[in-house]
């Protein structure tokens, strides 16, 4: 699998601390596309990145985090032009809710405008998210770019629409995201962006996905939309399937839970397993980055198949 994205450093106060008021910061490496191929990396799923990052001890240490986890950096380009992203975050507790803040601007990956083709060569899948679209005008042509080629060389194409509010509207994440959906053979989607983005607002998760799928991703193999707490539901060959969430309490920290649901779901896909298996994995890989601090889910075949099958508990 190849994923193209921008990488980032997520900054944010230990524990429940405030930014205004904190005086130092927790420090993970970050990015969907990023984590996913993480993810995958460590479900000893072949990942590459592509990526394009300073030249300079934060891009370092980017790589020294992604290479450590058994992603090929091969294709990753450093630069000496522009400035890695970061975002901060704080943790909500009580009434006061989590919020999150970037700082982006003129980072290197949003003036990336090239990558080298062979890093498509014998590869399954092609990856990319909403994200990496709404980083800037020069990332959504290199995306464009990506997914087009990956559909010209036959490889598939898995497309996370994970829309971002304090990247772009609705409505230019919704033109931005239809320029390639066509040519997604995987497409996730959240029930909330169906709606935000979309303007679904149908019942149930099993008819936004049914009218996701037939009104924006009718060619895609599978459609698969996620309700948080309530599971998801896949459809595939006018097959509806229906996994319910995996318990993950006391959650550590929720961000990357996504990322790390789609590298479940991918694991399945590439590997050929039926789909129920597929959303089953996709679903404990969530649910066991949750019980982490940081963005990514370095958990192995063992540690996941033990909350696949339900055994998993305290080992001594």
């Amino acid at each position: 699998m190849t994923a193209l994205g921008e990488a980032m450093l997520r900054l944010s106060p230990p524990g429940l601390g405030r930014l205004r008021t904190g005086g130092s910061f927790d420090v993970h490496v970050a990015g969907a596309e990023a984590n996913v191929a993480v993810a995958l990396a460590s479900l000893g799923v072949g990942t590459r990145y592509v990526t394009s990052l300073p030249d300079n001890p934060l891009g370092e240490r980017v790589c020294r985090d992604l290479r450590a986890a058994g992603v090929d950096l091969e294709y990753v380009e450093t630069v000496d032009r522009g400035r890695l992203g970061i975002f901060f975050v704080e943790f909500g507790a009580g009434a006061r809710p989590s919020e999150v803040w970037y700082d982006r601007a003129d980072s290197t990956f949003s003036q990336m405008d090239g990558y080298r083709p062979d890093c498509l060569d014998g590869v399954r899948l092609a990856l990319t998210s909403g994200i990496t679209l709404a980083v800037s005008p020069t990332a959504r042509h290199l995306a464009e770019r990506f997914v087009a080629d990956a559909a010209a060389r036959g490889v598939g194409v898995c497309l996370d629409v994970n829309y971002r509010e304090r990247l772009s509207s609705p409505e230019e994440a919704r033109e931005s995201i239809e320029s390639v959906l066509p040519q997604a053979e995987i497409v996730v989607c959240s029930r909330l962006d169906a709606r935000r983005v979309f303007g679904i607002e149908a019942d149930d998760t099993s008819e936004v996905a049914a009218e996701f799928g037939g009104r924006f991703a009718p060619k895609a193999k599978l459609v698969v939309v996620t309700d948080g707490e309530n599971g998801c539901v896949g459809i595939c060959d006018d097959q509806v399937l229906t996994q319910e969430a995996i318990p993950a309490e006391p959650v550590v920290d929720r961000i990357g839970a996504g990322d790390a649901f789609l590298a479940g779901l991918v694991t399945g896909f590439v590997e050929g397993r039926p789909v129920a298996d597929s959303l089953r994995l996709a679903a404990a890989m969530g649910a066991l980055k949750c019980s982490v601090a940081g963005d990514q889910a370095l958990f192995d075949r063992d540690e996941v198949g033990a909350v696949v099958e339900g055994k998993a508990g305290f080992t001594r």
